[in-house]
């Protein structure tokens, strides 16, 4: 499982992110790729700490992913926000459910072990009660908790587009929130690129917006000076 060359490269290659938590939000399409397991298992070999963030309406594709990773060789859990009150959730003004703290106690102990978790998005009310919570900002709330290295979101597009079909490389979390507010995107696009500045500006290291159905695409970040996509950080070096 050395999809990058050999195995001293890779670990030299990622030794700024050993220790460190990846988190990836993950839709259907992403786990449907063919590298995509191995990729997970890979990381954590190289010390690297993977969470993965599914809708929970994905229950049954994480329970599927638990199986897969355990099945290569990785060690998997399923867990979500009403496992030791990891996510504990109010309603706004509006009568939607936002994070109101997080405890990360148990993704730590987790991650300490060695283990990969699959965290499906729902949190739990004061009363006890579950309640589903949109991924995108689950994955936020968790990657700063945990004070992640990276923070990635799935784009079909790879990143951000201008309408030139350019792609934007990079971005400030002041720029990319200036530009999710702007109205020009997708209503999916301006919320992960939302979500990525606040996770940014809230002590993740730099998130990004990538096509994770491309073959290895999570792992290009760790093995190679190359990013893909569109990456959102508090500052960019020129």
């Amino acid at each position: 499982m050395e999809p990058f060359g050999e195995a001293g490269a890779d670990q030299l290659a990622a030794k700024e992110f050993a220790g460190r938590a990846f988190v990836l939000r993950v839709d259907d399409v992403a786990l449907e790729t063919s590298t995509f397991v191995d990729d997970l298992v890979f990381m954590r070999q190289l010390g690297v700490r993977p969470i993965v963030v599914l809708d929970v309406a994905q229950r049954a594709s994480s329970e599927r992913l638990v199986g897969l990773i355990n099945r290569v060789g990785g060690e998997a859990v399923a867990l979500d926000g009403t496992s030791a009150s990891t996510l504990v959730v109010a309603d706004d003004d509006e009568g939607r459910p936002v994070v109101r703290s997080v405890n990360a106690a148990l993704l730590s102990l987790l991650l300490d072990q060695g283990y990969i978790p699959v965290f499906s998005a729902q949190g739990t009310l004061l009363s006890g009660r579950a309640e589903p919570l949109d991924p995108t900002d689950a994955a936020r709330e968790l990657a700063a908790a945990v004070h992640a290295k990276r923070l990635l979101y799935p784009s079909e597009t790879n990143g951000i587009r201008t309408l030139g079909d350019g792609l934007i490389g990079e971005l400030t979390s002041s720029e990319a929130l200036a530009l999710a507010a702007a109205g020009t995107l997708s209503a999916t696009a301006s919320k992960a690129l939302e979500a990525a500045a606040l996770g940014v500006r809230s002590g993740v290291d730099a998130a990004q917006l990538l096509d994770l159905s491309v073959a290895h695409a999570a792992l290009v970040e760790l093995l190679t000076a190359q990013h893909l996509g569109t990456q959102v950080s508090s500052h960019v070096l020129i």
